[in-house]
């Protein structure tokens, strides 16, 4: 038996299920217990977080049986079923009724003629033919100017769906004929919440801190986790002993908060040696600079989150580690802070384009001691000036 990807396996099949995007699937549910169903819709947002998912169901809902033909299901449930025919039928991927499309690969002009030719004949059950088009900004203009007219007068029994992850690159002829829904980027405790459940379901012992790790990785995208968490299982199979934080931070080479706290306590004791031997570490353990040095800002901007709001809620990290921000805040202004960052923010632009880069990094760290400092002990003593420049001391035994 081939073996299914865990995002495939635990991809949402109805509206419930879809994580963290209840603005959206509230707003779909809506329009079809109101019948109120438009034509053209664009899901735009991050990768991986559930725009050709919530697509799909909602293509499914479309043209569920029990939908169409149960007034209290659809009023109270607002749910593709599952079962009807129409809905094993898209389960199958035989569904004559639904046509996906990726946008990267059929950009021309000729395959938006292709699909323009085939809008024209009606669904074969059900109420609509759905199209969804992914990838939809990878269109040419040429193709776009060749959809327009479909897609301001297209056939009642045609809908299109197209997700892209570049709103910005589709045209305002086209998005202005749509309806328009921004996917959020998935807040990290939904994520650590989906895979442990998803850990649990699969009988796999994990650490919560090793399901944060994985979730702080992702950046926001339900798919990235669930790949990583893919990874995660391989590399602790071993083991036996489930999945650890420790085994997580190994197999993606993740900095640890413990180097990123060596660096702000070098700081706070103005320790060169200190800071040279953190340089040294990501140098000597193949850490990339610029991970690191995105790290950094992001460790730091945890602390003006801590000083400003006088509280954690904003910081992203285990308990004890919020603890330890919360303690060692009070060793920064908020003015330093945003020195350093502005700096670090800098030298990440700088080291893209500069050779001896690690000379340039250990500089870097190097520097930060210096810019914790206020900010006129850093500058030279201003220049007298006027006419107390040209009057000689006078002795104060002068009368």
């Amino acid at each position: 038996m081939s073996y299914q990807v865990i995002a495939r396996k635990y991809r949402p099949a109805k509206f419930a299920d879809i994580t963290a995007q209840e603005h959206i699937t509230r707003t779909i549910q809506n329009s079809l217990r109101m019948e109120r169903v438009g034509h053209g819709y664009i899901f735009s947002g991050l990768r991986g977080v559930g725009k050709t998912t919530a697509a799909r169901v909602f293509a499914k809902a479309l043209n569920c049986q029990r939908m169409i033909e149960d007034a209290d299901w659809l009023r109270d449930v607002t749910e593709p079923c599952g079962e009807c025919e129409s809905c094993r039928d898209f389960d199958a991927g035989t569904s004559m009724n639904i046509a996906e499309f990726d946008a990267a690969s059929n950009n021309s002009v000729d395959d938006i003629r292709t699909l323009r030719d085939n809008v024209r004949y009606g669904p074969q059950k059900g109420r609509y033919r759905v199209y969804i088009i992914d990838e939809v900004h990878m269109l040419s203009i040429a193709a776009f100017n060749a959809f327009l007219k479909t897609l301001e007068e297209p056939p009642p029994h045609a809908i299109f769906i197209f997700a892209t992850t570049e709103l910005h690159k589709i045209p305002a002829t086209i998005a202005s004929r749509c309806q328009r829904f921004n996917f959020k980027r998935i807040p990290l405790d939904a994520i650590q919440t989906q895979l442990q459940g998803i850990c649990e379901a699969e009988g796999i012992k994990v650490d919560a801190d090793a399901l944060q790790l994985v979730s702080r990785k992702a950046q926001g995208s339900m798919r990235d986790a669930q790949s990583i968490l893919d990874q995660v299982i391989a590399f602790s199979s071993e083991s036996g002993e489930g999945i650890s934080y420790q085994g997580v931070r190994e197999l993606l080479n993740y900095i640890d908060d413990e180097q990123l706290f060596a660096v702000t306590d070098a700081i706070t004791a103005h320790d060169a040696p200190g800071m040279i031997e953190v340089a040294q570490f990501v140098i000597s353990n193949g850490y990339d600079e610029q991970d690191f040095l995105e790290k950094l800002i992001e460790h730091l901007r945890n602390f003006l989150m801590v000083i400003n709001l006088r509280s954690t809620r904003l910081v992203e990290r285990p308990e004890g580690v919020k603890e330890r921000y919360q303690k060692e805040s009070v060793n920064f202004t908020p003015a330093a802070l945003m020195r350093m960052t502005a700096f670090l923010l800098d030298t990440q632009k700088e080291l893209k384009f500069q050779f001896e880069y690690q000379f340039r990094f250990e500089l870097a760290l190097l520097r930060l001691l210096e810019l914790d400092r206020p900010s006129n002990e850093l500058q030279p003593a201003p220049v007298e000036s006027g006419d107390s420049k040209k009057k000689p001391l006078s002795s104060p035994h002068q009368p």
